[in-house]
């Protein structure tokens, strides 16, 4: 259970827009802080953890960045996920097109 309250607290220090740690430093800092067997540890932590697909930090990391992964708070909610997108409309036709890039 700890280890994944403990990856909760990195993916939303990831994912949150008010900080500007990069997903470069704290890949980084799993490689070289982690022992081999935490590193296993964290991944089976992940791989069992049924509210998502991935099966490892690394790429559970990268879908708590593109929204794909449900970071649970202490209380039981789901974090928001906050994304960007464009709206483009088009007066002529009234149609109406969403841009995630």
């Amino acid at each position: 259970m700890l280890p994944l309250l403990l990856f909760n607290v990195i993916s939303s220090l990831v994912v949150d827009k008010a900080t500007d740690l990069a997903i470069e430093h704290v890949e980084s800092m799993i490689d070289d802080l982690l022992p081999e067997s935490a590193k296993k540890e964290l991944d089976k932590v992940i791989k069992s953890d049924p509210n998502h697909t991935f099966t490892n930090t690394k790429d559970a990391l990268m879908g708590a960045i593109e929204g794909k992964l449900p970071i649970v708070k202490a209380d039981g909610t789901i974090k928001p996920i906050e994304m960007t997108f464009t709206v483009k409309y088009d007066p002529t036709t009234g149609s109406i097109d969403i841009d995630k890039s």
